[in-house]
């Protein structure tokens, strides 16, 4: 369209004109389209840990201070056993704890320390902290640990299993670090 003369004032009416116009026949376009709404945030959710590497080497620092800690009470035969309270869940506290019953009733101390080799992995999710599902294989292996009464005697008996194979879980502790949630001997072939 070519407008000849009138300058912005015909200009004004010319649109003027073709929106009524426009309107009237059920066109669009004459009024300002309405701006788009911004798009609403992406909740990002970052992970625990980077990587499942980190997540397993984390699980496995988590398991080797419970065991030291347990390995320490029993070396002491038993004393204290509350000690063990900062490496386990509040779950499995309990039974962390009756664990050296048996070393303070016999007067018994552990010497040497407990090894471990982890097996494989169960379950490894950690897409946020109300997600956290982390579980291993673990063989813990006494082989290198004696039993002393209170006159120094080994109570070991010669044809003990040092080897047992458990399945170990895993929760965050308020600080975020992973602590142990569950530890039970597997009952189905051993993977050790």
């Amino acid at each position: 369209m070519v407008i000849v003369g009138g300058g912005r004032r015909g200009v004004g009416r010319m649109a003027s004109a073709a929106c009524v116009g426009g309107l009237l026949l059920g066109a669009a376009g004459c009024t300002a389209a309405p701006k788009p709404a911004p798009p609403s945030p992406t909740p990002t959710i970052t992970p625990i840990f980077a990587s499942d590497e980190e997540a397993l080497a984390a699980a496995t620092e988590a398991y080797a201070n419970y065991q030291n800690m347990s390995d320490q009470i029993d070396s002491e035969g038993g004393i204290d056993p509350e000690r063990i309270a900062p490496f386990v869940s509040a779950s499995l506290l309990p039974t962390a704890v009756h664990q050296s019953d048996g070393f303070r009733e016999a007067g018994a101390r552990s010497v040497g320390s407990t090894t471990f080799l982890v097996a494989g992995t169960q379950e490894l999710s950690y897409a946020s902290l109300d997600e956290i599902a982390i579980s291993l294989y673990i063989c813990d292996d006494v082989s290198e640990v004696d039993v002393l009464d209170e006159n120094g005697s080994s109570l070991v008996s010669e044809i003990r299993d040092s080897v047992t194979p458990f399945e170990v879980g895993f929760v965050l502790n308020s600080d975020e670090a992973l602590i142990v949630d569950s530890r039970d001997v597997w009952q189905g072939k051993s993977f050790c």
